[in-house]
């Protein structure tokens, strides 16, 4: 892992001298290269002094480097055809990707935090230089707004702790607080520690700058922003708990009442969407709450289901992205008014729109129904009361799902559109890469059983 880390800081100042496909298919190898990674047992293995990788973390490292591939397969159309600041751009993705990488493989504390700040940086210059509108400028800056606020608590509580245990490395923290068995803290601390998290998720109540960061973003911005920058809150969050054992009882339960609430109202805030990017990042919003209750549920099925849930997530919220920027660099609009009978003038696309609407309502054979079930489990053995919220949110989110799907595929066509749309191989193996890995993930659901560590 040290020296594929190290190709890929040597790679960032030659990217100019290499072809578009090269650095697209150098990520994609590196992403088989490190799948071995996955197969390491709970206790993981040390790469370096500040750097430690188990089940947990190499899963989402080889999510990182697939996503940032595809990013590059993407935006064929809208930066490599058009000489864009293709090299600026190509850059960025790496220097992200790095950056991401870097902070799921961080055991001390202050590495941690200060990788989870600079992923902000090249995420804004994603927006801000490649947006569609010109609100981008806004969408950034409640994204720094969101983050940074947050983030200041975090920083504050971990020199605080890294002062109370003489040390900055989790897996120590983590020894000593298996020997003393101290659960219970304040509920500053627990605020302090997880808000930042939270607030990249992000959770319900602090989301609103991820839907006008979406609409605004590129199509890489939206990617890598539904795939991997979510996944940082949630990986925070697992790896903290498991780190501190921090519990605080009050706070959590209604942090819960929030996910809850917050899934049945995106869900029915996605019916009244006529935008399909706005519609999408709020359904992000309503999988990533769920997500969140299993991690503060305790239960080891909730656990599972969060890790899992954040890996199909990534797939499939990536790929949605994908076929709602298909259209519009077809049709130039993404209102679901606009776009209806797509299936008679691109019948092509239809079956993978239709594949990818049931992925993200759960439906099999999908490792997204494996992940729903899981945490549906979790909070039905949470509290009983949580069943009529499980049949509410299964009901919404396939309502607008199908609301999506017939909107776009059927219905009159525009007079504006053409007769025919030409599909070219490089947007359905851009679809396939999104479709393969969430298919056949349910192969291995063993594999969570190891990647969680307690």
């Amino acid at each position: 892992m040290m020296g594929m880390i190290f190709v890929m800081v040597g790679m960032i100042p030659l990217v100019g001298y290499m072809i578009w496909e090269v650095r697209l298919w150098f990520l994609m190898l590196m992403c088989f290269m490190s799948l071995k990674y996955m197969s390491v047992d709970v206790w993981g293995i040390m790469i370096s002094k500040y750097m430690y990788c188990d089940s947990m973390s190499g899963v989402l490292v080889i999510l990182s480097l697939w996503i940032s591939g595809l990013m590059l397969l993407a935006s064929n159309n809208s930066i490599k055809s058009v000489d864009n600041k293709k090299n600026f751009f190509c850059n960025l993705v790496l220097m992200l990707c790095l950056v991401v990488i870097m902070y799921f493989l961080s055991i001390n504390m202050m590495y941690f935090y200060i990788f989870f700040e600079i992923s902000l940086i090249p995420t804004l210059m994603l927006i801000i230089g490649w947006g569609y509108q010109p609100e981008r400028l806004q969408a950034g800056m409640y994204m720094m707004l969101y983050t940074i606020s947050a983030s200041l608590p975090l920083l504050m509580s971990l020199v605080m702790l890294s002062n109370l245990y003489h040390s900055f490395n989790m897996l120590l923290i983590c020894h000593l607080n298996c020997l003393s068995l101290v659960y219970d803290v304040n509920m500053l601390w627990f605020l302090g520690i997880m808000g930042a998290f939270l607030v990249k998720l992000p959770m319900f109540s602090v989301h609103l700058w991820l839907p006008k960061a979406h609409v605004e973003a590129p199509i890489a911005g939206s990617m890598i922003l539904a795939g991997v920058l979510l996944k940082l809150g949630g990986y925070g969050v697992l790896r903290l708990l498991s780190v501190f054992f921090i519990n605080e009882l009050m706070v959590s339960n209604i942090i819960i009442i929030v996910c809850l609430w917050g899934g049945v109202i995106t869900s029915i805030i996605c019916i009244g969407q006529s935008d399909i990017k706005s519609l999408i990042a709020y359904s992000s919003v309503g999988h990533m709450g769920v997500m969140l209750f299993g991690c503060l549920s305790k239960f080891m099925w909730g656990w599972e289901g969060a890790m899992l849930m954040m890996i199909c997530h990534g797939f499939c919220s990536s790929g949605l992205f994908c076929l709602a920027n298909l259209v519009y660099e077809k049709l130039k609009s993404r209102s679901l008014f606009l776009c209806g009978g797509m299936i008679n003038v691109n019948p092509s696309m239809c079956l993978w729109w239709f594949l990818f609407c049931i992925a993200n309502m759960g439906a099999p054979p999908f490792v997204n129904l494996i992940s729903e079930v899981m945490l549906f489990c979790s909070m039905n053995m949470y509290s009983s009361w949580c069943l009529g919220i499980i049949l509410l949110m299964v009901f919404f989110g396939g309502l607008y799902n199908l609301i999506m799907f017939i909107s776009t595929q059927h219905g009159g066509i525009m007079n504006f559109m053409n007769s025919s749309f030409n599909n070219l191989c490089g947007e359905y193996l851009l679809l396939l890469l999104h479709f393969y890995p969430m298919l056949f993930f349910v192969l291995n659901i063993g594999y969570l059983s190891k990647a969680i560590m307690f």
